[in-house]
């Protein structure tokens, strides 16, 4: 009877250091804080699905494929940026290009 009260205790003491292990990794992997976020607009087909926050403007086309089942990999993420009078532009490659 001993032995299996004392697993149960090994299993929970095992499952939170997996846990925190996890959380560490975790806040080693994603920044705690960017330095400036940007909407992005999410477009499918000259069609306007939404719009996600992101950091890294390279990473516009991939946010909204991940976030907008509508897109299927095909949807490009553009943001407004002053320097142009139009939208830029990111693919799923990365490539930017004026809208």
């Amino acid at each position: 009877m001993k032995y299996i009260q004392g697993s149960g205790v090994r299993n929970h003491l095992l499952i939170v250091t997996v846990v925190m292990i996890f959380l560490t990794s975790m806040q080693m992997i994603v920044p705690v804080s960017a330095e400036e976020s940007i909407t992005v607009f999410c477009y499918r087909d000259s069609r306007s699905l939404g719009n996600v926050v992101v950091f890294d403007v390279l990473n516009a086309a991939a946010a909204c494929n991940n976030l907008y089942y509508d897109c299927k990999g095909q949807c490009i993420g553009c943001f407004n940026d002053y320097d142009y009078i139009d939208y830029v532009c990111v693919d799923r490659s990365g490539r930017t290009f004026l809208r």
